[in-house]
């Protein structure tokens, strides 16, 4: 009995080059659909884009809007009665989760924390917030009466925060951290290629290496590519270097690897990351999700090669003698990591 592949292979082989090469490209872009449209209904049923549904929404929109909160107390110059909306709908997710769920999860009980110093910070500069803050932080004070304390947002020194530079691979990873306040002082361009060398031992999948980094020196250019990007507000104008970290997709070819340029991008990022701590550099990683319009946009900006996908921007700089850094409240692992 003749199998169907070796009939397909007949049937390709006698028809016109045109033809059969139209017929593989349909093929291809009818998995291509089949195995995206995959991902995309997972994407759409467990995501929040539809709303905070589930515990697990619920709380991922509360660590997203605590830490916007928390980078806002650690900016060089803090505005005054900054994140007034973003205060109001944090304050508003902690009561839906206490009043759902009647939970004591440890991200809840820091987001209040980082509420409470929100209100510390205002009251400390005799700032008066309005009373619709107010009376949303009462709600929790009164649900908590002095059980949860205020968080307090880092400060180190410049020499604190490069002390384990050097030293053993324990202290000197949880030393670094996101810094968001930069001197004038000048990274030379050898220290920066020095770091991207270093980092170039990230593994990828078979040894592609699809990352591709990009270094931007000039103000002018560095301040428009990141009024574009839009996440680095209130520190961005300080970036001395930006680099911009992209993807080659032309590495890859198997449906089951249309993820991959991420993965290995993401792991390249996280040396490069340590490796400019190494070298002393100060960084804060942008995320480059980015709507179609955006990503056009930057595309022109940064240019990247339209078979390229951007992955990250590392802004850089030297940290001033002091400074402040985001709490950035970590999960105990049990929570995290699971062992069979």
């Amino acid at each position: 009995m003749i199998k169907i592949s070796a009939v397909k292979k007949i049937i390709i082989s006698i028809l016109p080059a045109e033809i059969a090469n139209f017929l593989r490209n349909l093929r291809l872009k009818y998995n291509m659909f089949r195995t995206y449209y995959y991902d995309f209904k997972r994407y759409f049923v467990f995501s929040s884009s539809k709303g905070f549904l589930s515990k697990e929404q619920l709380i991922g929109g509360i660590i997203l809007e605590y830490h916007v909160i928390e980078k806002g107390l650690t900016m060089p110059e803090t505005r005054l009665g900054f994140g007034r909306e973003k205060i109001l709908s944090l304050c508003d997710k902690c009561i839906d989760f206490i009043r759902k769920y009647k939970d004591e999860d440890i991200q809840l009980k820091h987001a209040i924390g980082v509420v409470f110093e929100y209100k510390y910070f205002h009251e400390k500069n005799s700032f008066q917030l309005d009373e619709e803050i107010l009376s949303k932080i009462g709600i929790l004070e009164k649900i908590y009466d002095g059980m949860i304390m205020r968080t307090i947002q880092k400060e180190i020194s410049k020499d604190a925060y490069f002390s384990h530079s050097f030293g053993p691979f324990n202290a000197f990873s949880m030393s670094r951290s996101s810094v968001r306040n930069y001197s004038d002082e000048n990274i030379p361009e050898e220290k920066i290629n020095a770091a991207i060398s270093l980092a170039s031992n990230a593994p990828s999948a078979c040894n592609r290496q699809p990352w591709r980094t990009y270094v931007y020196t000039k103000e002018s250019e560095i301040n428009r590519i990141l009024q574009v990007q839009g996440g680095n507000r209130g520190f961005g104008h300080l970036t001395n270097k930006l680099i911009i970290i992209a993807g080659e997709l032309s590495m890859f070819g198997y449906l089951q690897e249309r993820n991959q340029v991420f993965i290995d991008g993401g792991i390249y990022a996280m040396n490069l990351l340590y490796s400019l701590h190494f070298h002393q550099i100060a960084t804060c990683i942008l995320n480059c999700s980015h709507s179609i319009e955006k990503d056009r946009q930057l595309r022109e900006l940064c240019k990247i090669k339209e078979s390229e996908v951007f992955i990250a921007m590392i802004t850089c700089g030297v940290p001033p003698e002091k400074f402040k850094v985001a709490i950035s409240k970590r999960y105990d692992i049990h929570k995290t990591n699971v062992i069979y």
